[in-house]
């Protein structure tokens, strides 16, 4: 992928923030990023039982977390989330990718399971069990769904009584469409507002909680992008091999592409958390 199209809606969709061959470092931050919140916000919210309750974790007691990463690619989310959670499962329609996802958590991560599933043609239960999951989270996958509502359904039945939804997908006003009117990334199927995803969402059973974005990696990215074209900076950060390290690319996923409720409308991503009511 070329950084001109970092933010545009390329066809490569399947990402890993922790491959230093990939040079798009502000894509990168931004799909960890996403993740790093997810955990934080799961740690918060679903405390054990000795811990106490939050305005939003369910009143009973429980002794584990258990978490579904829908789309879970190579891995490095269902990774991110094993730290967080004694049980994970992750779901992914390629046998590949499954079969990376496992080299990579399998050996040191005995609380993670993995699905080889098609959300547009195959059930999640009864692989998981109805009202078993704490929390799904699943990151760019409904756009790429010919379905996404019978998705989102089968997101409701998996997840316990208040159970939460992480989700994302790219903002309509993001994207770009060819002559017939239909996205010119040929993987994405669908187009999302803010209102329309919300739509869907409350008609499946859930409550939007909190509405975030990434604006700040999109604009430095963009000034980035401005300053190499006016030659006042002659390298990018991406051409700084420092920065494709695994301690530094979690640092920039922390400080310049966290999730937060400022701006999101400057954010190529629509990322929402909505809880099962």
């Amino acid at each position: 992928m070329t950084s001109s199209n970092a933010f545009g809606g390329s066809d490569q969709d399947q990402i890993d923030p922790f491959d230093a061959g990939d040079a798009n470092i502000w894509r990168k931050a931004e799909y960890l990023g996403r993740y790093l919140f997810a955990a934080d916000f799961l740690m918060l919210h679903l405390p054990r039982a000795a811990t106490g309750n939050t305005q939003f974790a369910d009143q009973r007691e429980t002794d584990k977390r258990t978490v579904a990463d829908i789309s879970c690619g190579m891995g490095y989310g269902t990774d991110v989330l094993s730290d967080i959670a004694e049980s994970v499962v992750g779901v992914d329609s390629s046998p590949d990718l499954i079969e990376m996802a496992m080299e990579r958590c399998n050996i040191c991560r005995p609380g993670t399971r993995f699905l080889k599933k098609d959300l547009d043609s195959e059930d999640l239960i009864p692989d998981i069990e109805v009202r078993t999951i704490d929390a799904v989270v699943s990151f760019e996958t409904l756009e790429h769904l010919v379905d996404p509502n019978r998705a989102v359904i089968q997101f409701s039945r998996i997840l316990k009584k208040n159970g939460f939804l992480i989700c994302s997908v790219p903002n309509v006003l993001s994207e770009s469409g060819d002559s017939c009117g239909l996205p010119r990334n040929k993987a994405h199927k669908q187009w999302f507002s803010f209102a329309s995803l919300c739509r869907m969402l409350q008609a499946c059973g859930f409550q939007v909680v909190y509405r975030l974005g990434q604006s700040k990696s999109r604009a430095l990215f963009r000034r980035e992008q401005q300053l190499i074209h006016a030659k006042r900076i002659m390298r990018k950060l991406c051409e700084e091999p420092l920065m494709h390290t695994p301690e530094m690319m979690r640092w920039l996923a922390y400080v310049a592409a966290y999730p937060t409720v400022e701006d999101a409308d400057g954010s190529y991503s629509i990322i929402v958390v909505a809880q099962k009511r």
